[in-house]
């Protein structure tokens, strides 16, 4: 039995996780030319949109899917059909209610929200054309997450990759197309929507709120896409031998349920609110001169005038942010698989391969985020210059040094996320909300005490971040280990992993001295990636935390999950 539970616990974490690499690649290749449509202050009209979105998004979509696939998981190990049916039909009214209340929330509050607090009143019209597609999402994930619960990862995966995919190409063909009519239209008349324009710089100010909508409009049309594909699944794979009649009985047990996880969202949703923020609240007292002297190349190679400079500064720090967000994006995969198996075993298993399963979902989220925040570390300049150095060159050098600091800090945002999901597989989410609040709380202080501070700005958030994600990460491990009476593996989860990444990150360097010669940069990551992850798994054997058998059971999951 615990072979098997961990065997579909991987086949199913592997597939996953395909698809985040899937995406996280398709997410890099949109941004990069949205990027050099938009420059850096478009993405700070992006960045300011997602800030209002996402703890909306945060609290439906880190809530609803959780407790229906919890549920779902538990009736079915049961044998209880009847409450299968009722949860799938209750849970589509509750999705879809949750949805037109959020996006109707984000509509009403796009003109205070950009105007008072993120200083940006021109990013209404991106705020506006997103909100759509909250609902979307939420409809979707109602019908990911029930398959979920018989650990069916098949149409989330599809369904990410879908929204991904059409996400790019509407958003690049909008973003391109509405950015050369535009600028053809100053060329020719001197003038945009009737707007007459005195200068290239004012023009470009004028367009970029319009360009980043437009380019906003392909997520909203993405998920769409999203929502129809997991509908047509759903129609298609039913269990047609589930009974047709269903009470409210599931409806009622899903909100019962959800209700502390919601609650818990909602307050990391509040701080994750209150952290960007601040941090936007921050940089715009920050006086003009002092963002000069800290970014003054970056900004005089992009031409910035005065007026966009606190929405250029944050587009910067948004970018450092998908460097950043990459390998916690991917390990959420294993954060996701791990409520239904975890919630098997502590249903129906016992604490022993309880443990064992825990451990190996935090072992695992370990060595990953530290592969890849190692790797991100050593190769932060490359990386930036691979993607925006000839379109855009000045957020190579505006992002390279938070790029990398933000790779040192990843493991602690992929360990607590796990950390959370442990604690909500254990059907324990209210424990989760003193943790968030203590964190929300000791960033947005910091926010205040070091953006503001000229010598640190942009860099202080990323102190801040990490010191909250560190509380985060010891405060829900600490109430997972309690609840689940499970041991915490600290010498696979966190020694070894760390005593791994200390040295791949020096040997890597000494071994990039002598091989790294190339002047192409393309060449130059092959051989760096090639060098360090040949290092990195030879310390993995030595030291004994992968081993073959997990090696090989590892694999056949991977047969597996290709073959579902």
């Amino acid at each position: 039995m615990k072979l098997k539970s961990k065997s579909k616990y991987l086949s199913s974490a592997f597939l996953l996780l395909l698809t985040s690499i899937i995406v996280k690649i398709i997410g890099a290749v949109y941004k990069i030319p949205l990027t050099s449509f938009i420059g850096a202050v478009g993405r700070g009209y992006f960045a300011a949109a997602y800030n209002l979105y996402l703890p909306l998004h945060a609290i439906l979509m880190g809530s609803f899917p959780i407790a229906l696939s919890r549920l779902v998981s538990k009736h079915n190990a049961e044998g209880n059909k009847a409450m299968l049916t009722s949860l799938k039909k209750g849970s589509l009214n509750v999705f879809f209610i949750s949805g037109m209340i959020g996006t109707v929330i984000i509509l009403l509050a796009a003109k205070p929200y950009s105007v008072l607090i993120a200083g940006s009143p021109k990013s209404v019209y991106t705020i506006l054309v997103l909100a759509p597609s909250l609902l979307f999402s939420c409809l979707a994930a109602c019908y990911r997450s029930y398959f979920e619960g018989f650990m069916n990862m098949k149409p989330t995966s599809v369904s990410q990759t879908i929204e991904a995919l059409f996400k790019m190409i509407f958003g690049l063909a909008f973003a391109k197309f509405s950015m050369a009519y535009m600028y053809q239209s100053y060329l020719v008349s001197g003038a945009v929507f009737g707007t007459v324009l005195r200068s290239e710089e004012e023009a470009l100010s004028y367009i970029y709120p319009f360009t980043s909508a437009a380019a906003m409009l392909g997520v909203s049309l993405g998920s769409l896409v999203s929502l129809v594909y997991a509908w047509v699944y759903y129609i298609i794979n039913r269990d047609k031998t589930l009974p047709q009649a269903a009470g409210s009985e599931g409806r009622s047990e899903l909100l019962s349920f959800s209700f502390p996880i919601m609650i818990s969202c909602a307050v990391q949703s509040i701080f994750q609110f209150l952290d960007t923020a601040s941090i936007q609240f921050a940089l715009g007292r920050i006086s003009t001169d002092n963002l000069k002297e800290a970014y003054g190349e970056c900004i005089t190679i992009a031409g910035v005038s005065d007026n966009d400079l606190v929405t250029y500064v944050y587009g910067l720090f948004s970018t450092a942010l998908d460097f950043k967000n990459l390998i916690p994006g991917v390990t959420m995969a294993l954060g996701v698989c791990a409520v239904p198996a975890l919630c098997r075993e502590y249903e129906c298993g016992t604490r022993e391969k309880l443990g064992v399963l825990m451990n190996s979902i935090y072992k695992y989220t370990s060595l990953l985020s530290v592969f890849g925040g190692v790797f991100i570390a050593l190769c932060s300049r490359d990386m930036l210059s691979l993607f925006y150095a000839s379109s855009s060159p000045d957020i190579v050098d505006g992002c390279d040094e938070l790029v990398r600091l933000f790779a040192f800090s990843v493991p602690l945002y992929s360990l607590a996320s796990t950390a959370v999901f442990c604690v909500q597989a254990v059907g324990k989410p209210e424990k989760s909300i003193a943790p968030y609040i203590i964190s929300g709380v000791i960033r947005v202080c910091l926010n205040f005490l070091l953006v503001q501070n000229k010598k640190y700005i942009l860099v202080g958030a990323v102190i801040s971040g990490a010191v909250g994600y560190l509380v985060l990460l010891i405060q829900n491990a600490a109430v997972s280990k309690r609840v689940s009476g499970t041991k915490f593996d600290m010498l696979n989860i966190i020694i070894k992993p760390t005593v791994i990444g200390v040295v791949s990150y020096f040997g890597s360097n000494l071994a990039f001295s002598t091989v790294n010669d190339t002047k192409n940069i393309f060449i130059n990551l092959l051989i760096e990636f090639s060098v360090f992850t040949v290092l990195f798994c030879i310390l993995c054997l030595l030291l004994r935390v992968v081993n073959f058998k997990e090696i090989f059971s590892m694999l056949k999951s991977k047969k597996n999950a290709l073959n579902t």
